[in-house]
């Protein structure tokens, strides 16, 4: 969440980044209901004070009548008031967690179709007419689509052997670039509470929830790794003198409820896949900087794996609530002569960390909230895609780049 002191002393910038996302939210509702909130907080600690009052007069002697009658009252306008206060609260924490992050400057505006282009590499032209995933699939017998919808339903899926170790090879060769670039690996839960979830902004209301949840024991499968490390440190003083880097590696969960027109068939969107998550805890001065490595490090990925990519920088209107910063790594697929979404990655600023009070002590000794970023590294709903379209021949076969090729034990899949 934002801090309701910026809020207050920046209500325009506030309200003008809210319509920007093409939400709809009453920013000067929310500053009444919290007037009203910090009224009611004082009147409880002034009645608080003179309840300790009454009951400090009545410590060594019997308490009068006319005390006893007072301690009353007073009493009952603590309960009152307390009352009043958590309906207030309920009310101020349902407004201000609608609220969304700031934009950073140079956000294009608009939606999805506004995304902008900033960089581009690798050839696009394989000299031939290219085969889409699905039809490579039938050549090599990498995936079963009717078998996963029989035991599961619609858009899940069985992996089979040679699948399984393009995906393992893709894995261990990202691993290399990720710890080189300093992040630990770990291994996360794969349910967290819905406390978590909603703290890490990844539990919203209505039809833009997209998790598989528990209600009944409170939890929620996670839709990226990015959930529970973002937890893991909740409530915690974080030592920040370097950054905190994590890579994690989990299974996701999406419902993907509605997703059934782009780019549907196949593997490219589908309720069940594993991720290898970049995940990072740093100062507040740090992030920018830190969002821009990241980038840098998906764009290794792909180009030592020899993918076609552009990098497009993510419009307002398409910004999750706590993303400030957005970019997407887009592969190129020569099946459909597009570019489709790979990875992306996301400076958070601190307002995933505020929800859960992720803090840090700054050069000054002052505590402060820690900024968060994520990207990802490589997912196996869409890296082998991107692999087995580009790398294919002529003559039908795939011919797998070497960093992949050495995991895997040979060049030919």
């Amino acid at each position: 969440m934002l801090d309701i002191r910026y809020i207050r002393d920046n209500t325009e910038e506030v309200q003008e980044s809210i319509a920007r996302r093409g939400l709809v939210l009453d920013v000067e509702e929310l500053l009444t209901v919290d007037t009203n909130r910090r009224r009611l907080i004082a009147e409880l600690e002034a009645v608080q004070a003179s309840r300790n009052v009454v009951a400090a007069q009545g410590k060594n002697a019997k308490p009068s009548t006319e005390q006893i009658s007072q301690g009353k009252e007073l009493k009952s306008q603590h309960e009152s008031l307390e009352l009043e206060l958590n309906k207030t609260l309920d009310h101020y924490n349902d407004l201000i967690s609608e609220v969304p992050n700031t934009i950073a400057d140079g956000t294009p505006d608009g939606n999805e179709e506004n995304n902008q282009e900033i960089y581009k590499w690798g050839n696009t032209d394989l000299g031939f007419e290219a085969k889409d995933h699905l039809e490579i699939n039938e050549i090599y017998n990498l995936y079963d689509f009717e078998a996963g919808a029989k035991v599961s339903g619609s858009k899940f899926y069985f992996t089979h052997h040679k699948a399984v170790k393009l995906w393992q090879a893709i894995q261990l060769a990202t691993q290399e670039i990720v710890e080189a670039a300093g992040f630990e690996l770990i291994s996360v839960p794969h349910l967290v509470t819905t406390e978590i979830a909603a703290g890490s902004g990844f539990l919203p209301k209505g039809e833009e929830n997209q998790n598989y949840l528990d209600k009944e024991q409170g939890l929620v499968l996670i839709a990226t790794s990015e959930i529970p490390i973002t937890g893991l440190h909740a409530g915690e003083v974080l030592d920040l003198g370097s950054a905190i880097k994590y890579a994690g590696i989990s299974p996701c969960y999406r419902l993907e409820a509605g997703a059934y027109g782009k780019f549907s068939k196949g593997l490219y969107r589908t309720h069940q896949f594993d991720k290898l998550e970049m995940y990072v805890f740093c100062k507040a001065d740090q992030s920018a900087a830190t969002l821009q490595a990241i980038l840098k490090i998906e764009r290794q990925i792909c180009e030592q794996f020899e993918i076609p990519y552009r990098v497009v920088r993510i419009a307002a209107g398409d910004l999750s609530t706590p993303a400030h910063e957005k970019y997407d790594v887009e592969y190129y697929s020569p099946a459909d002569g597009l570019y489709r979404e790979l990875t992306s990655c996301s400076n958070c600023t601190d307002f995933q960390a505020r929800n859960l009070n992720i803090r840090y002590r700054d050069d000054d000794g002052n505590l402060a909230f820690a900024h968060t970023l994520n990207g990802t590294a490589v997912v196996s709903s869409r890296m082998p895609i991107a692999i087995l379209e580009n790398h294919q021949t002529a003559d039908g076969k795939v011919m797998l780049p070497k960093p992949i090729a050495k995991y895997y034990g040979s060049a030919e899949l």
